[in-house]
């Protein structure tokens, strides 16, 4: 049963920690029918959200130069009757059949909010800290990036020339890497990446972020757990998920970061495919003003030098100038309405917000500009849930509709998709 805060809002924490139920029975009447019933049963979570003194996740990447990370979450829980522990024969989690606890890596979490899925993935760590008679486990879960960075494409190969979409979905049907159908969402992309070798025993998360470097698209496991790429596209044709403001009228912050440095100054872009050669983009302006301050990408998987060039020009468009922007944005779940709170909970890495800052001195008067989500943390205790949004920023174009009065006009805000 979903454990409920003072401030209304639920968690529920279902960790696998038993043995499987309803296993296949020969010439049981209704254990022995292969239908929806699995030869080895189904492992059920059990909510330990009543244990939890502390709960942390944290998904995304550190910001939009760099690959996404493995999303992570850790449960500090309350062990007194050893129930997490995994030598304890007395456990409701303990096996006699097998002799072992169901206290075991590799056990699937899922984390809910107000029954949002915030977090999907799987036992990586179990820590018992003793102090006198008194017990806590701090349990550790990964998404399931840590599955890919552990597993290798096999037996070297050359794919054909193909769209980023194509390529990861290649590399997730290879028999060495079996990744779920279920369980990923892959766009069809814009790159064609090329008929490059893969070397045997290739680590497959590295080739796949390769693969999200040559489309600069997205690459994620989403907080239910589905593996999700993008491609650049998708961000930029995107509508407003959530507003944010300090106005009242929308959901608020607790907090707003300010970045405005040289973090994302580069005025010289350099780029090179597998084969190729170097591709230069130089904003010259710029180079005069601050200097040449170089991004480099090697080793590009994409098929042309044309198309090297072409991503070279894309990130200089981007990066030329320094850009004032807000970086993180904080909001304290337990101080907004539960409305607000279902707009919070829903987002999700790659979604667009809104954002607005207003100021009692100045000019202007206020500033709003839209924001691209990279990443998602969030911090629960028994007081209080804080939620850190990473963010980066968003250049949003709109779909040409033939004939509309707004949307019929091809210019900076209008495209064709």
């Amino acid at each position: 049963m979903a454990t409920t805060f003072p401030w209304g809002e639920s968690v529920t924490v279902l960790m696998e920690l038993g043995f499987p139920v309803n296993p296949f029975t020969l010439n049981s009447a209704t254990l022995g029918v292969l239908d929806s019933d699995y030869l080895d049963g189904t492992l059920l979570g059990d909510d330990v959200s009543s244990y939890c003194r502390e709960i942390s996740i944290t998904r995304g990447r550190s910001d939009q130069l760099a690959n996404f990370n493995a999303g992570t979450a850790t449960f500090r829980l309350l062990n007194n009757d050893r129930r997490f522990d995994p030598i304890n024969q007395s456990s409701p989690y303990w096996n006699s059949t097998l002799g072992r606890s169901g206290i075991t890596p590799r056990r699937k979490v899922t984390v809910l909010l107000d029954g949002v899925p915030v977090f999907t993935g799987r036992i990586t760590d179990i820590d018992v800290i003793y102090d006198y008679k008194l017990s806590e486990v701090i349990i550790t879960a990964s998404d399931d990036f840590v599955l890919l960075a552990n597993t290798t494409t096999g037996d070297a190969f050359t794919p054909t020339e193909e769209l980023s979409g194509a390529r990861v979905t290649r590399i997730l049907d290879l028999a060495a890497v079996d990744y779920p159908l279920t369980s990923r969402a892959i766009d069809t992309g814009t790159a064609a990446l090329g008929a490059y070798q893969i070397d045997a025993n290739t680590n497959a998360l590295t080739y796949l972020q390769r693969c999200a470097d040559a489309e600069q698209g997205y690459l994620y496991v989403a907080k239910d757990g589905t593996l999700t790429f993008t491609d650049r596209i998708s961000s930029v044709f995107a509508t407003i998920s959530a507003t944010f403001s300090d106005t009242g009228s929308d959901i608020p912050y607790s907090s707003l970061s300010v970045l405005y440095g040289q973090e994302f100054l580069y005025n010289r872009i350099s780029t090179q495919t597998e084969i190729g050669a170097v591709q230069n983009a130089n904003d010259t302006t710029s180079q005069d003003e601050f200097g040449i301050t170089t991004l480099a990408l090697s080793d590009l998987l994409l098929a042309s030098d044309a198309a090297a060039l072409t991503l070279a020009n894309t990130l200089l468009d981007r990066y030329s100038q320094p850009v004032y922007r807000f970086d993180d944005l904080s909001v304290s779940m337990n101080r907004i309405n539960a409305g607000q709170r279902s707009d919070v909970l829903n987002l999700e890495i790659g979604d667009v917000i809104e954002i607005t800052r207003t100021y009692s001195t100045g000019s202007p008067a206020s500033v709003t500009q839209n924001y691209s989500i990279e990443g998602i943390s969030h911090s629960l205790t028994a007081g209080a849930h804080n939620v850190l949004i990473r963010l980066a920023p968003a250049d949003l174009v709109y779909p040409f509709i033939l004939n509309d009065v707004l949307y019929g006009v091809l210019d900076a805000d209008n495209a064709l998709t």
